[in-house]
């Protein structure tokens, strides 16, 4: 037990010595670390043949000519030749729909004449029944895109549609009756309670094509009963 304990005491001594003797390692820096100074750019020799011109980039050969950037002028603004393209589009539309002007005319706000809230409007469709009642609101501003709510009662139950003013389908728009009294109000929502409710306008409506057929020389009939098929008699 001896003997290795001895020898393990001279490989300590022997490995100390050896350290002491052997010189240390010296700390190794990579030359990507190395302070540089700046690049300098290297200009091409102006008696290069023009054999090794080939093996330049395209933009230092030296027979380059300099590249002219070209400026073109900016397009016409459409605001400039079109100052307010949505009355251009609606007139446009409005010439389309109503050539007459007559329909534009019935809810024109200048117009004393006007249909207002609370009249009695009878409107006529190229296909189907006519519709009638009491307008609660018109919206839009004159354009292409007016229309008016109407109210009916029909057999006891409230009834609304709206209707487009300038429609393809609306044949024609008369005002069988007009409001006793101005509304103070733009839409006339109150109707629509059972208080205000001013029930069907089924009566006012044929009186007024009675009067109208007088005027005309015409025959006088029903609104309801204009546009039903006939049957044969039982």
């Amino acid at each position: 037990m001896s003997r290795p304990a001895a020898s393990r005491m001279s490989a300590c001594c022997w490995r100390s010595l050896f350290a002491e003797v052997q010189p240390q390692r010296q700390f190794r820096r990579s030359l990507v670390t190395l302070q540089r100074g700046p690049v300098e750019k290297l200009e091409v020799p102006s008696d290069l043949p023009s054999q090794y011109w080939s093996q330049l980039p395209t933009r230092l050969k030296p027979d380059r000519g300099k590249r002219e950037i070209v400026i073109h002028e900016a397009p016409r603004s459409e605001a400039e030749t079109c100052k307010d393209p949505i009355s251009v589009v609606d007139n446009s539309q409005l010439a389309l729909l109503d050539p007459t002007g007559a329909r534009a005319k019935l809810f024109d706000k200048t117009n004393k004449d006007r249909a207002k809230v609370g009249d009695v409007l009878l409107a006529t469709f190229t296909s189907g029944e006519p519709v009638s009642g009491v307008i609660l609101s018109i919206k839009g501003s004159g354009g292409p895109h007016t229309s008016v709510l109407l109210r009916n009662n029909l057999t006891g139950i409230g009834m609304e549609m709206q209707v487009k003013v300038h429609s393809p389908l609306v044949q024609s728009m008369e005002i069988a009756q007009r409001a006793p009294k101005r509304k103070r109000r733009a839409r006339i929502y109150y109707l629509r309670k059972p208080e205000h409710d001013v029930g069907s306008v089924q009566k006012v409506v044929d009186q007024y094509l009675r009067q109208r057929a007088m005027l005309t020389g015409g025959k006088p009939g029903s609104q309801l009963g204009r546009f039903r098929s006939k049957k044969g008699k039982r």
